[in-house]
């Protein structure tokens, strides 16, 4: 269709007039220089349409018209700040990874706002920016100036926190591998038993053994620390891929091998859950994933994607979206009032589902216990004391859930609790091992009888079945298994991967989609959904176009640092202050020519894309040598009023004075009764008529527990009196 054309602007609003939902991108600037009626303009024409549109940082504020590309994108939301080695620039994924994330939460957005819209009758504007977005994926590390702990550096394939590198990633005999290797209650059994194997096999002295890990710090002792560090690096270095990875099954150790892409197509717990699809290119064929959940019933496949004009004839059956008069339910408060969620996950992947379920009026009850509590429990930063309720990364992924402190070690009195909680709720989430939810009597027969209508996500690491289903693990080890760390790194060096446990944080995206999905499809068909979630089968839908590429075109996309297949220049480079760094690339012909004019680099002006990959070593050194003579934001501002793409990389403290993450509130303040106000992460999902709202942290352990019992189980006093007797309630 020709905007500009009046007959195709016609036949452009009798499409809009049919349609649910619009979807947009770009800058504010670009959309309107289409030539389409305007988001104003198409809402007052059709109140029924949700408009959803994605922008690099935002449709309004003072960088609402900045230029972009992902690696603008990833240097200013924290990220790519901590990501890499402390001797290299700040690095990306090559495969771009930004852009998808925003594409997600536009796509949670519109699936709340058409559920708002089965009420309301009227839609509603989504608006996504790709900075505040991008922001999660550096988990709550953003946060930690404002919650008063030290800035978080880089450290290779995990962070520098104050005077502990940390490290996940070691080199095997043919390859790499990320450990797990850490301290505390959560991980440090885990340890404890790399450690044991390390003793049995002779490589290490027998008195390292004789420290319990699990109540240990590094910070006790940094030279035993340093000394430990060093003795598996040289333990891993002696071993196969094939080797720790058997020892992982057979120990229970944190290990999993780095795979390359091609090694990912082949893998065998992939192939075993039938993940790959076959699609056509021209007369090449290649595989990529398939649906991002098993489901049962099954998801459909997805159709290949549409030619320019292939459906052309749709134009000619429109019939205009219409409600029938009266038939206007109850109008919400919030679009998932009344959706009850039990929540049964831990760590960070499963409680980001409820989070953005709750931020967004769902009715979310943790469940967990003293004896038991979520792993985010132990982890910093800790306000105004060091308990399990003190914990601000807690607060962060478990803000406006409710908890009920159920100790389910106690079976004979707790599990007849749960049950009645499973009964009482619309949907259940949970991340416990595979075959966890069937001891607890809650198998799915169990469960569809208690409750026909529940559905279930199940999430783990890869999904609940096939040869890794056992593994224990997190998202850094998912993220290896997936191809995110090979794609992560420098020529001639270890792969880092995306920092921390990346899939924890990007697949609860996923998981949320499902469950809207899955309550939509019950409403409309009575039918309810289970899903067996693999947290890396989500995840390596971002990996698509290096998994499509090097197949049909055979490019590499890993080591390759910061470098672009398609874009120059397209870097990372020093400013004048130590470890400070501003991210600059040129996507088009004439961006180039605007910085090689201003940097007076007059015989490489006229280079095209091509012959500037030729020269990146010349243009590089040439960029580099402007950027060691300023700051990176008066780079980055410099460059911007140029007409050139570029963002100063940004760890927390400039995202705290970012004015356009200000512009978009993306923080908010909420009361903890014993940590004070602190501040946590804002929606990244803007709705104009139905915004989320987050007005309370993370519960602490038990604290709605009589509310519970009272309002929504129906208990009396003298019910609750008996149970608490049997000490379940802690």
């Amino acid at each position: 269709l020709d905007p500009t054309n009046s007959k195709d602007k016609k036949k452009f609003l009798d499409l809009v007039s049919s349609a649910d939902v619009i979807l947009r991108s770009g800058r504010p600037s670009e959309i309107d220089a289409l030539g389409y009626p305007s988001t104003d303009e198409l809402e007052d024409l059709f109140s029924h349409l949700v408009q959803a549109t994605i922008s690099p940082f935002g449709l309004t504020g003072p960088k609402a018209e900045w230029l972009d590309s992902d690696l603008i994108l990833a240097a200013a939301g924290v990220q790519m700040s901590i990501n890499g080695d402390a001797d290299a620039p700040p690095l990306r994924t090559s495969v771009p990874q930004v852009w998808s994330h925003a594409c997600a939460d536009a796509a949670i957005g519109v699936a709340i706002a058409l559920r708002e819209r089965s009420h309301s009758q009227l839609g509603q504007r989504v608006d996504v920016s790709a900075q505040q977005s991008w922001t999660y994926a550096a988990f709550h590390y953003p946060l930690f100036p404002s919650w008063g702990e030290e800035e978080v550096t880089r450290n290779g394939s995990h962070v520098r926190i104050g005077e502990v590198a940390s490290t996940f990633h070691f080199p095997a005999k043919d390859g790499n591998v990320t450990l797990t290797y850490l301290f505390g209650a959560a991980v440090g059994p885990f340890t404890n038993r790399f450690v044991e194997w390390m003793v049995d096999e002779g490589a290490i002295d027998s008195r390292f053994q004789n420290i319990d890990y699990s109540a240990w710090s590094p910070l006790d002792d940094l030279d035993h620390y340093e000394k430990l560090t060093r003795a598996i690096y040289e333990f891993c270095e002696s071993k196969t891929k094939a080797e720790l990875l058997e020892a992982a099954k057979q120990r229970r150790l944190l290990v999993m091998p780095v795979s390359t892409l091609s090694e990912v197509i082949s893998n065998a717990q992939f192939e075993e859950r039938e993940l790959w699809e076959s699609v056509q290119i021209g007369e090449l064929s290649a595989k990529l994933p398939g649906p991002f959940v098993h489901a049962i019933p099954r998801l459909p496949p997805l159709g290949s994607a549409p030619k320019i004009g292939e459906t052309q004839a749709l134009l000619q059956n429109l019939q205009p979206k219409s409600f029938a008069a009266g038939s206007q339910p109850k109008p919400l408060k919030r679009p998932l009032d009344g959706v009850k969620i039990l929540d049964m996950t831990i760590s960070f992947a499963g409680p980001a589902v409820g989070r953005t379920l709750a931020d967004h009026g769902a009715t979310v009850i943790k469940v967990e216990s003293e004896h038991r509590p979520d792993l985010t429990r132990t982890a910093g930063v800790f306000l105004n004391g060091d308990g399990a309720d003190n914990s601000a990364c807690f607060a962060e992924y478990n803000a406006g859930k409710k908890s009920i402190a159920l100790d389910l070690s106690k079976k004979e009195s707790s599990i007849p609790i749960l049950h009645e909680l499973v009964k009482w709720a619309d949907v259940l989430i949970e991340s416990f091992a595979p075959g966890s939810l069937g001891r607890l009597g809650l198998g799915r027969e169990a469960r569809k009888k208690l409750n026909p209508n529940l559905i279930t996500l199940q999430s783990t690491m890869v999904g609940q079945t096939g040869p890794y289903s056992s593994f224990p693990g997190y998202g850094n080890m998912a993220a290896a298994l997936c191809g995110f760390f090979a794609t992560t790194g420098w020529p001639g060096r270890l792969r880092v991967g995306p920092v921390g446990a990346y899939t924890d944080i990007l697949s609860p995206r996923f998981a949320v989609l499902a469950v809207l999905s899955a309550l939509d499809h019950l409403e409309a068909t009575g039918d309810s959904t289970d899903f067996d979630f693999g947290q890396g089968e989500s995840a390596i839908q971002l990996l698509n176009v290096g998994l499509l590429d090097s197949q049909i075109n055979g490019r590499q996309w890993e080591g390759i640092g910061n470098a672009d297949h398609f874009l120059a220049p397209h870097g990372v480079y020093p400013c004048s202050e130590e470890d400070t760094w501003v991210a600059i690339s040129c996507s088009t012909d004439e961006q180039w020519e605007l910085l090689s004019s201003y940097l007076k680099l007059n015989s490489l002006q006229k280079l095209g894309i091509s012959d500037r990959l030729r020269h990146q070593e010349e243009i590089n050194a040439a960029i580099e040598a402007w950027t060691t003579q300023r700051s990176n934001k008066d780079a980055a501002e410099m460059l911007q009023q140029l007409g050139v793409a570029a963002h100063q990389v940004q760890g927390g403290k400039e995202c705290v004075l970012d004015e356009q993450l200000a512009h978009r509130n993306w923080t908010v303040i909420v009361e903890h009764d014993l940590m004070g106000s602190i501040p946590v992460r804002n929606s990244a999902i803007h709705l104009s008529r139905t915004p989320a709202l987050i007005s309370q942290p993370g519960p602490r352990i038990g604290q709605h527990t009589f509310e519970i019992l009272v309002n929504d189980l129906n208990k009396n006093p003298d019910q609750i009196a008996d149970l608490a007797i049997k000490e379940i309630f802690e």
